[in-house]
């Protein structure tokens, strides 16, 4: 039998999308019930989380199986060197580090299902670039990539993609990282940085990203007024932007009632039950129920790439963690400030140019600085910040693969249009940071 021949049998015998996607739905289901109900699930859902990934990695992009296989691989290496020198550490803890994660990513999933996506007409000009910049920005702290593709490709030109229009995706997107729980980092931040107030956080993590959207604003303004008069754009219908808006206002709402629940539950729940709920007013029972179904044995698998490197990422801190534990790893501070903040911030941006994958970052720097965490607001603000813009600015980002792949931008460009921005936000971010310092937040 010939190598062809082999990879071809093996590829039919190999589980499909509708056996993962069962897989992983009963994850989600099974971490969701051990959150509110400490039923001892999560040996049996961290399982079926790592039976998922094995199965979908063959169907990763080459580059995908490489990133995760070194996160996994340095991680259990260093839990290995931990173990060895007397640090305590079940395989539970290891592997099942970002479990609640996982649910997260899979639950998330669902919000497309009740996604209504469509523009209202509207004249080019300045007019059309600021609604579909916001547009895009409230519908793609919900719709995560996908709002990326379902924006970009109305928006794009045959010759590809011009500057107006990536400042649109990349800024509406990376910006939404700064405040959205339906985009995982705030939920990661929450998980990997005890003491995280998101009272706190939440009007420094708001005002900046509205700071980077009146920026982007000023600077398609002055960089390309010519191009800005007769942007077409694509200003999302108002009943495009009533789910995201729902979704968010009933996590705050929720998240002040219920403070002992963790944000991570609460998103995921709300992200399985309101889109269903709206479904079914929609289109009825049977309807909705056959829609559900096929979500979960078809768009559902297609979370690999994310569950994988969130799975490995979460290895990859629980090997840091116990390192840190058995005194294998010594840090040249004792606490955490606004230096230790900005530091930090800077350094998550410019190792994700680089190369370095921003979730990584986030989870060895939170991973080394967990135990002198003594300013975990600051910390969040620079974990989020610095995830932000190096999703705008890195060109090894998800983001800038879908801009670079599908829309056909350079890696030239992309630094060109986003190195100068995100210098200016990483000044404006330190200031934050240094204020909230001055107010006494910690």
């Amino acid at each position: 039998m010939t190598s062809k021949e082999y990879t071809r049998k093996l590829s039919y015998y190999w589980p499909g999308a509708p056996f993962t996607g069962i897989i992983i739905f009963l994850m989600c289901l099974l971490t969701l019930l051990n959150t509110a109900l400490p039923l001892g699930l999560e040996g049996i859902a961290t399982a079926l989380a790592w039976l998922y990934i094995v199965i979908e990695t063959p169907r990763l992009k080459p580059k995908q199986r490489k990133q995760i296989l070194i996160l996994f691989s340095v991680g259990v290496l260093a839990a290995a060197l931990a173990w060895s020198q007397g640090a305590n550490l079940s395989l539970q803890a290891l592997l099942g580090e970002h479990l609640k994660l996982a649910m997260l990513l899979a639950a998330v999933t669902f919000i497309g299902m009740a996604s209504q996506v469509g523009s209202d007409i509207s004249r080019p000009g300045i007019r059309s670039f600021l609604t579909t910049l916001s547009g895009m920005h409230l519908f793609s702290s919900v719709a995560n990539f996908s709002a990326v593709i379902v924006v970009g490709d109305q928006i794009r030109k045959k010759e590809g993609i011009d500057f107006l229009s990536q400042l649109v995706l990349s800024r509406g997107f990376g910006m939404a990282v700064l405040w959205s729980p339906f985009l995982s980092l705030l939920p990661l931040v929450l998980e990997q940085v005890p003491g995280v107030e998101l009272s706190q956080v939440y009007p420094f993590s708001i005002a900046i990203a509205i700071t980077g959207l009146l920026l982007s604003m000023l600077e398609a303004r002055f960089r390309a007024s010519s191009e800005l008069k007769s942007f077409a754009g694509y200003p999302l219908k108002t009943k495009t932007l009533i789910l995201p808006v729902t979704l968010i206002m009933m996590i705050l709402l929720l998240s002040w009632q219920l403070p002992s629940l963790p944000t991570v539950f609460l998103v995921s729940l709300l992200s399985i039950v309101v889109p269903l709920c709206l479904l079914m007013l929609r289109e009825g029972i049977r309807q909705s129920a056959k829609k559900t179904a096929h979500h979960i044995t078809g768009k559902l698998s297609e979370s690999r790439a994310e569950i994988s490197l969130f799975m490995s990422a979460g290895v990859l801190a629980a090997g840091v963690k116990s390192c840190i534990s058995a005194g294998l790893i010594s840090l040249p501070f004792t606490e955490t400030n606004a230096g230790v903040a900005s530091l930090v911030l800077m350094m998550i941006v410019g190792l994700a140019y680089l190369g370095i994958h921003q979730l990584a970052l986030v989870a060895i720097f939170a991973g080394l600085l967990a135990d002198i965490t003594t300013t975990p607001n600051l910390m969040a603000i620079s974990y989020i910040l610095g995830t932000a813009l190096a999703m705008s600015g890195s060109t090894f980002s998800g983001l800038n693969f879908i801009m670079k792949a599908r829309f056909l931008a350079t890696d030239t460009e992309i630094i060109r249009n986003q190195l100068p921005y995100n210098l200016v936000m990483i000044g404006i971010g330190c200031g934050v940071i240094y204020l909230m310092e001055a107010m006494g937040i910690k």
